[in-house]
């Protein structure tokens, strides 16, 4: 039997900012047609715009609080009040995928380069799971026999599709002359190897949905956004600056050809969905959160913490940060970069922390203490937004932030130890910003529209819709009819759904390689989340 097609193009970190006026500038011509014949919006990401939780959400439907995704890593605390940390993957999604929903009722499905898919769930299709390093690829593809298949392609490095932790753990700053052009060709090869993966599953097995993430956009724009952001471009480069935005754009340019190529392999029969689970924008100063709960009493350094160097936090160094804490003595801790969270230590049998009766008082007075915090330098509010989660009456998936910052800048705040609380940057860096990309076109895609901005949470939905798959109830998004062909709507409307099936408790008896988790902490030091 013949379903409908879906095509889903994952743009990680893509920004309309950014894209629009390459495509205005004749870099990316495909996708400017690709645009104008179909229909396009911002897309909202999640409370932290953060790779783990946004595509988790995109694909189950379900925020952050129900599917229990909230970052790279998630803390775990000791009987004596330590912490630790474990890598997030697959075991520990709470929520089902659209890949299982699709099985469920007679759809097939292929995910290729989504994070957190391994160890892969076995789905009726096939599954690459993203941030794997190239020795673990074998075992983060579904089904058996795919990993040697792919590997006996002619012309193939099967390592391109592997999280790199060679040339990918060069920081842009310190890198020899030359090295730049092989760091973004890097990128570019591996997105084209993405890309020529997916081509060749729809070519000889086609699925009825096919989603990829091509994440080389997020790489580039977190080292060289300085360098691309229009808005930052200087009215006099000198001739390295000026080569770095050439390659860069080069990037951009084989990007376009790759989302052209996977559209065209798709066919005119199939509705093709480009998304990103955040969008991007400057940084220009460094918070030191650990620091700023050090310096009001919620933690303590031990005597042995040294100050960080420029808001640096290496990889290899990462278990050496959790050692400079004195946990016996600390109540509250952001724990990584990327989390832009604050965890509260709830006092348990002999461990310390903050009573439960205590709690809300407790929490209230960190919240406010964080808004009224002033930048010393100029009297400016360096939090704008402090979510208090377990305060909004909503049921959550431990472990759970006890508090998500907002900093006024959109960064990333640092865990290190310093002298100064806020420090200006060098130069401006790259970060994550809320508004994403919404791109479609297709036979029952809306055409020559620019809609309002929709969320993460309706793109479930709306894939599920397009296959004819009744979305389930518990679903949070909607499917936005607006983004619709209004001629085709009546023909086929919104089928509702039972609800999803709960995913199975995470098996904590099986955890990462020493090597996989090196890696992801390698790849997060270079997109800045270590610092």
């Amino acid at each position: 039997m013949n379903y409908d097609k879906a095509l889903m193009i994952g743009l990680d970190g893509a920004t309309f900012a950014l894209l629009k006026p390459l495509m205005g500038n004749g870099v990316m011509p495909f996708l400017r047609r690709f645009m104008q014949e179909g229909v396009h919006g911002d897309l909202l990401s999640t409370r932290n715009p953060l790779t783990p939780p946004a595509w988790i959400s995109m694909i189950t439907g379900r925020s952050p609080h129900v599917h229990g995704i909230y970052d790279f890593l998630r803390p775990a605390t000791l009987e004596d009040g330590s912490v630790f940390l474990k890598v997030n993957d697959s075991r520990y999604i709470r929520s089902e995928t659209i890949w299982s929903i699709a099985q469920r009722n007679g759809r097939r499905a292929t995910s290729l380069n989504f994070y957190g898919m391994s160890p892969p769930p076995p789905i009726d299709g096939y599954l690459i799971s993203g941030f794997v390093p190239w020795k673990h690829l074998r075992h983060a593809m579904h089904p058996t026999g795919l990993f040697d298949t792919i590997k006996q392609m002619p012309d193939f490095d099967y390592k391109n599709l592997a999280m790199d932790i060679g040339e990918e753990k060069k920081c842009v700053q310190g890198l020899l002359e030359g090295e730049h052009e092989d760091w973004i060709k890097l990128q570019s090869d591996r997105d084209t190897a993405w890309t020529q993966i997916c081509c060749r599953l729809m070519e000889s097995d086609r699925t009825d949905l096919t989603a990829v993430v091509l994440d080389g956009p997020d790489k580039i724009q977190h080292l060289f956004w300085r360098f691309v952001d229009p808005v930052l471009q200087p009215p006099d480069p000198d001739p390295w600056f000026t080569r770095i935005r050439d390659l860069c754009l080069g990037f951009y340019r084989q990007l376009d050809a790759n989302i052209e190529r996977l559209a065209g392999e798709a066919g005119p029969d199939t509705d093709v969905i480009l998304t990103s689970d955040h969008g991007f924008g400057a940084t220009t100063e460094v918070v030191y959160i650990n620091e700023w709960l050090a310096r009001h009493g919620y933690l303590r350094w031990r005597d042995s913490a040294e100050h960080g160097e420029t808001g640096k936090l290496t990889a290899d160094h990462m278990k050496e940060h959790l050692g400079m804490v004195d946990w016996r003595n600390s109540v509250a801790y952001c724990p990584t970069p990327s989390s832009n969270a604050i965890y509260i230590k709830r006092a348990s049998g002999s461990s310390p922390g903050v009573k439960e009766s205590e709690y809300l008082t407790f929490c209230l007075k960190l919240r406010q203490q964080l808004l009224d915090y002033r930048d010393p330098a100029n009297g400016e509010p360096v939090f704008v937004g402090v979510d208090a989660n377990k305060l909004e009456g909503t049921p959550y998936v431990e472990p759970s932030p006890d508090i998500t910052l907002r900093l006024r800048d959109g960064g990333f705040v640092s865990i290190l130890k310093s002298t100064d609380i806020v420090v200006p940057r060098k130069h401006p860096d790259g970060t994550h910003r809320p508004n994403g990309i919404f791109i479609a076109r297709g036979p029952r895609i809306r055409r020559g529209a620019e809609i309002k901005a929709l969320n993460l949470l309706d793109i479930a939905p709306l894939l599920l819709h397009l296959l004819g798959i009744p979305v389930p109830g518990d679903l949070e998004g909607r499917v936005p009819v607006e983004a619709l062909d209004e001629r085709l709507l009546g023909q086929k409307s919104i089928k509702r759904g039972n609800a999803t099936v709960a995913a199975a408790a995470a098996d904590n008896d099986r955890q990462p390689t020493p090597e996989q988790r090196e890696a992801l902490l390698r790849q997060l030091r270079l997109l800045g989340y270590m610092e």
